[in-house]
């Protein structure tokens, strides 16, 4: 850790002029004493550190000085920022902070203070605990610890659940957390924002190798089920393509029409439902009943 941190700050002193021990404390959440001791290490190695005391004074390097050790070229290091910075959305631990550190730099003395890509873990949801979560349960994957959660599932409602946690996936808006179920005693996919209570237990689980990830498909444009053919207002054109992509939908006399398979009719009825009559829902009939009876329903929850 000592020799990382080390380079991070050799990197960071590459990339600004002057910056003091304070601001590289702070940065590495380690105390002064411990920055000190790292600068004279450098300066040991062969890097020359300068230290000025008093006001406008600090930590640098002499002017001039090269180093170059980077392997990869712009482009490669550009995606590595890109990924790590995204990490560091949900992530703001000293390891972290100290590979973007090291990162910055690349060949000929260049630094990347910019990139073309910025990668935001954060939700919308300026009270969302997924962050908090995800760290408990990185820290109950990292000492296979199990975990005890209270669950929403929309067949069987809350739940206590009993889980060996493996692996935390991100798809398309969502967190995921992929780990084996006591209480079903299989392996199981869990939507971090549908878990409501998380805790570490005690119990060390001893990792299970019989398993595969599963390839994660849409709810609502797989190959799979029912085939659906609905109609779209034009105002709601971002909608459509925000759900099935702007290659998916044909538009005739100012309406937009898409077909898609689903096993989630549930999620058709009410996520057209709730457009009114600016969406319909063409075949099949079936479903058309089906939406009927929905709107029926909520219009009786409306009489007086």
């Amino acid at each position: 850790m000592k020799s990382s941190r080390m380079f991070g700050i050799l990197c960071i002193l590459l990339e600004k002029e002057m910056t003091t021990v304070k601001e590289l404390a702070e940065y590495f959440e380690v105390s002064s004493r411990t920055i000190h001791r790292d600068l004279l290490d450098l300066s040991s190695e062969g890097f020359p550190v300068v230290t000025k005391q008093g006001i406008g004074g600090g930590v640098s390097l002499l002017p001039n000085f090269k180093y170059n050790k980077s392997a990869l070229n712009k482009e490669e290091m550009d995606i590595l920022l890109a990924g790590i910075q995204g990490f560091a959305s949900i992530d703001d631990g000293t390891r972290i902070k100290t590979l973007l550190a090291k990162l910055r730099l690349v060949q000929e003395d260049k630094l990347l203070l910019e990139n073309d890509i910025i990668i935001d873990f954060t939700s919308w949801n300026h009270n969302s605990t997924i962050i908090e979560k995800i760290k408990i349960i990185r820290s109950a994957i990292a000492t296979h610890h199990m975990i005890q959660i209270e669950y929403y599932s929309g067949s069987s409602g809350y739940s206590k659940r009993i889980i060996e946690p493996y692996k935390l996936i991100f798809k398309q808006e969502y967190w995921y957390l992929f780990g084996y179920c006591t209480k079903r005693q299989e392996f199981r996919m869990f939507k971090i924002n549908r878990i409501s209570t998380l805790e570490i237990c005690r119990e060390i689980y001893e990792e299970r190798t019989n398993f595969e990830i599963p390839t994660m498909q849409s709810d609502f444009s797989n190959d799979k089920g029912t085939l659906i053919t609905v109609r779209m207002d034009k105002m709601y054109e971002f909608l459509a393509i925000d759900f099935f992509g702007k290659e998916n939908i044909r538009e005739i006399n100012n309406s937009l029409y898409i077909s898609f398979s689903t096993e989630y009719v549930q999620w058709v009825i009410s996520t057209f439902a709730s457009l009114g009559d600016k969406a319909e829902i063409i075949e099949p009939e079936s479903l058309r009943k089906k939406i009927k009876n929905f709107l029926k329903q909520a219009e009786n929850q409306y009489e007086i």
